[in-house]
């Protein structure tokens, strides 16, 4: 293993921030915050320990990192999905492949740590909101994006209880996944979305 101090390294600091990133999500979705240890996250890199704290102060800040990366994967992922041109009688199709294009339980996994560390640790709590909001405002802000393009249609509620209900609909339904054998997230939020978007 390496360190990414080391004179005879060239890998480039962002490229062993992102490896460190990759391998943390791992192993916070496998062991949970408590049981990882960070010269694991540094092994699943292909580091040193010493390459962890030369890029991250603390396994808390490890954390939020894993977490902000995690978000600006999922939005993403949506935002290359939703744009202001998709006709409204494909909008069921584009929210089947966004919500289930992915096998989501690593991700649920990992949010799952985040959530439980979070009711624990209450200082850590103010960073697990302020990402769960930047998810839920980029969902906000493509689904205006969509309805504002699409003056012909009407969902039955607000732009925010649409976002809300799109986010909320899809943990829940990852959550039950294990209950719910064969069940695909993205149909069943396809099938809401086109059940409540309809043509003035």
């Amino acid at each position: 293993m390496s360190d990414d101090a080391s004179p005879a390294q060239r890998i480039p600091r962002a490229e062993v921030r992102e490896r460190l990133l990759a391998a943390g999500a791992a192993v916070f979705a496998e062991q949970g915050v408590h049981g990882a240890r960070l010269d694991e996250v540094a092994a699943r890199a292909g580091f040193s320990k010493g390459a962890v704290y030369s890029n991250f102060s603390s396994k808390e800040d490890l954390l939020g990192q894993v977490m902000q990366r995690s978000t600006n994967v999922v939005l993403g992922s949506l935002r290359q999905l939703v744009h202001a041109d998709i006709d409204s009688v494909d909008v069921g199709n584009v929210l089947r492949v966004a919500f289930g294009q992915n096998d989501q339980s690593e991700q649920f996994a990992l949010l799952s740590a985040f959530r439980g560390y979070a009711v624990r640790h209450p200082e850590f709590l103010p960073e697990f909101i302020r990402q769960r909001r930047i998810l839920q405002d980029g969902v906000l802000e493509l689904v205006r994006l969509w309805l504002g393009a699409h003056p012909e249609v009407e969902v039955g509620m607000t732009p925010e209880e649409f976002a809300t209900v799109l986010i909320g609909a899809n943990v829940g339904l990852v959550f039950d996944a294990p209950a719910l054998p064969g069940v695909d997230p993205g149909e069943r939020i396809a099938t809401l979305g086109e059940a409540v978007i309809r043509r003035r």
